[in-house]
């Protein structure tokens, strides 16, 4: 009994000091480690072994590095854009949210690997295969977040369920491309499937122009906490309903 009491105040302890701001900005840590570890791949040509006026094609046989260079430093680049506003709609932590956070940091720190075998092998089935399950294991992740933050009432209230759905839809756009990528890969056609992830772009630009919610429609995500900490009744709202804040939206 009393160590079950140890373990409830040191959980309400660690619960009164639930700020996400030291969670964000370990992740936004990784994230910069990660895409900066992606520029190592790419060698100078040495001019021991390349001559003055070979440094042009030697320089074009870089392009496959740089290539997966570029992908990289957008995929890593766009996941942290989501990463960032869809916390500024998450108001509180707990420990499931450290856990899920770790795991997409974990697998943002290990882009450069698949990175690095893709700039080598080119347009591989392995290769291609590698690299588009560790970009959809990370969106997998982003959205297991994004779930989970409104299961465990996380969020702020001014994310209505119309714009939660919203969001969650326009996470998977690009996690949907990718698997369906290895797919195309493992059927043989590798470079088929690198040219499908273009569509990743206009078919997220497509969604974000569609309608979101109905202007009647407003109904919170999660149930409001008022100011004294006395849970609403569900349905209604500590304040007037604000409209659908544009912070929490998806890459």
């Amino acid at each position: 009994m009393e160590r079950a009491s140890v373990r409830a105040r040191h959980r309400a302890l660690l619960a009164a000091r639930d700020s996400t701001e030291r969670l964000e900005f370990f992740s936004d840590a990784v994230f910069a480690i990660a895409m900066t570890l992606l520029v190592l791949d790419l060698r100078v040509p040495s001019l021991a072994t390349v001559p003055r006026d070979e440094l042009g094609r030697a320089l074009l046989d870089q392009a496959p590095k740089l290539f997966a260079y570029v992908l990289s430093f957008a995929v890593i680049g766009l996941n942290w854009s989501s990463h960032f506003r869809r916390f500024q709609v998450i108001d509180r932590v707990d420990r499931r949210l450290v856990q899920l956070d770790l795991l997409l940091l974990m697998l943002v720190a290990f882009v450069p690997f698949p990175t690095a075998v893709l700039s080598e092998y080119g347009p591989e089935v392995l290769s291609v295969v590698l690299y588009a399950a560790t970009v959809a294991l990370i969106i997998a992740v982003q959205c297991l977040i994004w779930v989970h933050v409104r299961r465990a009432g996380l969020l702020s209230t001014l994310v209505d369920r119309g714009l939660y759905r919203y969001v969650r839809r326009n996470i998977l756009v690009p996690g949907v491309v990718f698997t369906v990528s290895i797919g195309i890969a493992l059927l043989g056609q590798p470079l088929i499937a690198m040219l499908s992830w273009i569509v990743i772009s206009p078919a997220s630009i497509l969604l974000s122009r569609a309608r979101i919610v109905r202007s009647d429609e407003y109904e919170p995500a999660v149930r409001p906490r008022s100011p004294a900490g006395v849970t609403a009744v569900p349905g209604t709202h500590a304040g007037p309903a604000p409209p659908a804040t544009p912070a929490a939206q998806g890459p």
